[in-house]
């Protein structure tokens, strides 16, 4: 009878948390809101296997293409281009694309692999772009680009990777600490409530001051709610999950090695050891033109917003040397 009632008292002390818990969810997921564009682009969809891709368009029909992709992060969007979609628009044909899982695109409630992202991209680039297209990749979504244009080296004119992470030059792994982390996270219920205290707004902004930027006042209330909003949008949880269980991670050593495409890669000067990570991946191919940004760390784009875009017209207008 006494085993009975500890079942009993388990059962409902369990019980209760877990309502606790889906309510402290509800309220979070209120707080969120809507979620909207701010680029000025055409806005489209792009059908794919998983789910629509949002994408938008500007700049002359008879321009070179150029293709944003922002980085893979919580909250992450093509919103990080908002300082410079416009100005490239002005010589280019720029595409920004939410990649799946994330910004406006669909969510749908999969295990987002790192083939899955690069099949995207080259996907998106043969049938949409339709040209060999100058791509911009943002922190791990450069090893993406990087094996696409290995495989698919006509689709690819130029690669411009903007802090991209030394641990795409070695072998990677899911341990069961990363397997674990995925599986709790993907519930429905305590998933959910950790993935809402990982992107609460204090940690999006705690995140930003000490490592996405150099600069604190570039860490703006209306970056830390636009980021807040996105990372609260129905299933968001579900490709962080893969983040975090290392699905979406990929080793690209060889493929960089063997790229033909000229390839220009840009850091922040105050990132952590920026010239070492550059020297890295020059050792991998020599070719690589490594540029360092002062005063920022990882977001060039946004911190030296005038500097990046500048760089992207000189590399894009450089001619191409094997």
């Amino acid at each position: 009878m006494k085993r009975t009632g500890k079942l009993l008292t388990t059962g409902l002390v369990l019980g209760g948390t877990l309502g606790t818990l889906a309510a402290v969810n509800k309220f979070t997921e209120s707080q969120a809101g809507t979620l909207d564009t701010v680029l000025t682009g055409e806005e489209r969809k792009y059908p794919w296997k998983y789910g629509d891709l949002f994408y938008q368009v500007k700049g002359d029909r008879n321009a070179k293409p150029l293709l944003l992709i922002h980085a893979v992060a919580p909250g992450a969007s093509s919103y990080e281009w908002r300082k410079n979609a416009d100005a490239l628009a002005e010589q280019f044909r720029v595409y920004t694309i939410d990649l799946l899982g994330f910004g406006l695109s669909d969510r749908p409630a999969i295990d987002y692999t790192a083939e899955d992202f690069a099949d995207l991209i080259s996907d998106f680039v043969r049938e949409v772009i339709h040209k060999p297209t100058i791509v911009i990749a943002h922190g791990l979504s450069s090893a993406y680009v990087i094996a696409d244009a290995y495989r698919h080296p006509e689709f690819f004119e130029r690669l411009v990777l903007v802090t991209p992470p030394q641990a795409i030059l070695q072998e990677t792994a899911s341990g069961p600490v990363n397997l674990a982390l995925k599986f709790v996270l993907r519930t429905p219920i305590l998933g959910q409530f950790i993935y809402n205290v990982l992107t609460s707004r204090w940690a999006i902004r705690n995140y930003f001051d000490r490592q996405g930027y150099h600069n604190p006042g570039r860490v703006t209330d209306e970056l830390v709610e636009y980021v807040f909003t996105s990372a609260h949008q129905s299933n968001a949880r579900f490709s962080i999950a893969s983040l975090f269980g290392n699905s979406s991670a990929m080793e690209v050593r060889e493929p960089l090695a063997g790229l033909q495409v000229p390839v220009v890669t840009v850091w922040g000067h105050e990132g952590d050891a920026p010239s070492e990570t550059s020297d890295a991946f020059k050792r991998v191919n020599s070719r690589i033109d490594a540029r360092i940004l002062d005063n920022c760390t990882q977001q060039p784009q946004d911190e030296q917003a005038g500097q990046f875009n500048n760089l992207i017209r000189e590399f894009a207008g450089a001619a191409v040397t094997q």
